[in-house]
């Protein structure tokens, strides 16, 4: 055989070896052949030149071939991933997938959850307790994802490698599960890193250009789907609230169909003119609970049980919800709610619940119709009597003498005028008229009086022995109605129409001399033996002791029990012109004597005293006690005379 044709010959078989996929090992038998031959050596030479074109042909065969089945894998993975619809799920899925991919022993990722701000870990192939997915502190893929950074990181062998990124999670998952090589790829969306994908071996092993390409890949096909399964998790709980929502409504629709049909039968029962014990039987039934029905003067027309426990709670709660028109909730889940037929007062429908249950309002307020078109049909003449009541009061302010057989009436009706009233007057704000009066209208019918408007005021008449009292309730009652302050004055009347139309006048006196002062905001209601001596002369013939009283009172009653001198100091001290040194010498004592009297003042007058106001009236207080005492010794000395 020829050289040449033998160097095509062994051409031929490294072709043959090719075509058969033989084992590297075979590929070195042609030229080894050929030496023991006796072949000659540049026949040798071209067959060994040969073999290593072979085997580079053959590597090149086998990585096209590895490869082919690293991107058929890897596409199967970015299936996997795209198929996965819940969060977990697809963590699972991500490091079990890595873990084929590059062969790795352990495979695991760090992922910040931007929905309720956690950190999600899971893990594949760990042998401690980090397998599976969990809820980790946030901190954990925070220092992990700072460690890392924005770029891959490798090392064969991460104990001697100085340059690998350290962190508290990083060096506990080495340790725990005996990682010796290390590869971490950061996880980005929209040019923010969002969590870490880690690959591990147990033993020293090198890194790839090309398994650290793959696995990069892997982590934006990851963090594609992460968004895709966010999205669609999101859409499912906005699915799920838009159903509960819709089955919310739904039942509430069937509810209010279900309360619309019980209301309509009370409402038609109402109408039909039922006794009002069956109603009150039907309402109980209906609502599940004990009814009360009171009538217009508070008492009970018809109930479905026996006596209330508390009857004073009751009638407080009553008393409430009638004249501030409002529903009272009372502790044991009991609701009192105002019966009213337009703009009139037709009493109240209580209703006690088992305590197990919540009271259905809006069924209650279908049966406080029905109860209010039940007492309209069934009232006597409570309403023409409160008229009644409130045009005496209109008459008698108007000047309209009252004849013996109107005052019986009234008498009869509850308001006997020779008794001991209250009068309590304020303006009918703009705007607020309407409801004030609408207010009125029940609390001094329930509380046995009368009111008007005259002359811009509202009017109100109280049976009470105490105007001050009686005048303070109002006005908290009318500010708590009209949620801001208001000015309010009262007088007491002794009896007799011309006692309560002399009364109505100093209330009004005392209402514009609080306007002209400017303490319409104050917390009290005004009363002319709280105005000092301004309420003195509103009063005409009232008792200048009185005011003397009520002004030095506690000066002359420590000068009497103390046998001091403080009446005379604060004489001398306005004489003086508010001196303490003038005064000291008008006493003929010491300037530190009168200013120790003066703090004594302060203690029983009020640290006020000396501004403008208090300081008239004290100054004319002194004057009206001398006044009173000189013409007392007068009268005295006279008796004496005769």
């Amino acid at each position: 055989m020829s050289e040449d044709t033998a160097t095509l010959s062994g051409a031929v078989t490294y072709l043959e070896l090719l075509a058969m996929r033989s084992s590297r090992g075979a590929f070195s038998q042609p030229a080894l052949q050929a030496r023991r031959g006796g072949a000659p050596p540049h026949v040798v030479d071209d067959l060994e030149r040969a073999e290593q074109l072979a085997l580079g042909v053959e590597q090149q065969m086998a990585d096209l071939e590895r490869r082919k089945n690293e991107l058929a894998l890897l596409m199967d993975t970015t299936r996997a991933l795209a198929e996965q619809e819940d969060l977990d799920s697809l963590l699972t899925t991500l490091v079990r997938r890595t873990r084929l991919l590059l062969h790795v022993d352990m495979a695991w990722v760090l992922l910040l959850d931007g929905e309720d701000g956690s950190c999600i870990r899971a893990a594949d192939g760990a042998i401690s307790v980090l397998g599976g997915v969990a809820r980790v502190p946030v901190r954990q893929g925070l220092n992990a994802i700072n460690a890392v950074g924005q770029s891959p990181v490798w090392t064969s062998d991460c104990h001697r490698d100085d340059t690998v990124p350290r962190s508290e999670h990083i060096e506990a998952v080495v340790l725990e599960e005996g990682l010796t090589a290390l590869l971490a790829v950061p996880l980005r969306s929209a040019g923010k890193v969002v969590g870490v994908l880690f690959g591990g071996d147990r033993v020293a092993r090198s890194y790839t250009a090309d398994e650290v390409a793959t696995m990069s890949t892997v982590a934006t096909y990851a963090v594609a789907a992460v968004k895709s399964v966010q999205a669609l998790e999101l859409a499912r709980g906005r699915v799920a609230a838009l159903s509960a929502e819709v089955d919310r409504l739904r039942a509430r629709e069937r509810a209010q169909r279900r309360t619309a049909q019980s209301g309509q039968r009370l409402v038609e029962l109402a109408l039909g003119g039922v006794d009002v014990k069956a109603f009150t039987v039907t309402a109980g039934q209906t609502l599940d609970g004990s009814v009360w029905l009171r009538d217009e003067n508070d008492d009970t027309m018809a109930r479905t049980s026996g006596q209330w426990d508390d009857e004073e709670e009751l009638a407080a709660a009553t008393f409430t919800a009638r004249a501030e028109q409002r529903v009272v909730h009372l502790d044991d889940g009991t609701v009192v709610v105002p019966v009213r037929t337009g703009e009139e007062d037709r009493g109240a429908f209580v209703l006690r619940c088992p305590a197990d249950r919540t009271p259905d309002m809006d069924l209650v307020r279908y049966a406080v119709q029905a109860a209010a078109i039940l007492v309209t049909l069934n009232r006597g003449a409570e309403s023409a009597d409160r008229k009644f009541r409130d045009e005496a009061l209109d008459r008698l302010l108007n000047g309209v003498p009252f004849s013996r057989r109107c005052q019986r009436r009234l008498k009869g009706l509850g308001l006997d005028l020779s008794r001991r009233h209250a009068v309590i007057v304020t303006r009918l704000p703009v705007g607020d008229g309407h409801a004030l009066s609408n207010w009125t209208s029940t609390f001094v019918w329930l509380r046995g009086g009368a009111r008007t408007v005259h002359n811009g005021h509202l009017v109100i008449l109280l049976p009470h022995s105490d105007a001050r009292e009686a005048a303070r309730d109002v006005k908290q009652r009318l500010a708590k109605t009209l949620g801001r302050p208001v000015a309010v004055g009262a007088a007491s009347a002794g009896g007799g129409p011309e006692e309560l139309l002399a009364a109505y006048r100093e209330a009004a006196a005392c209402l514009d001399v609080l306007t002209i002062l400017g303490k319409e905001g104050a917390d009290t209601p005004a009363m002319a033996d709280e105005l000092g001596f301004v309420g003195m002369l509103l009063g005409g013939s009232r008792d200048i002791g009185a005011f003397i009283e009520q002004t030095l009172g506690p000066i002359l009653t420590y000068d009497e029990r103390r046998s001091t001198n403080l009446a005379a100091t604060l004489e001398a001290y306005f004489a003086a012109g508010a001196s303490p040194t003038y005064a000291a010498e008008a006493l003929r004592v010491h300037t530190n004597t009168v200013a120790r009297r003066l703090e004594r003042v302060s203690q029983l007058l009020g640290p006020e005293w000396q501004q403008p106001g208090p300081a008239l009236e004290i100054q004319l207080a002194l004057r009206l006690s001398k006044v009173s005492a000189s013409l007392r010794g007068h009268a005295v000395a006279g008796q004496g005379v005769s």
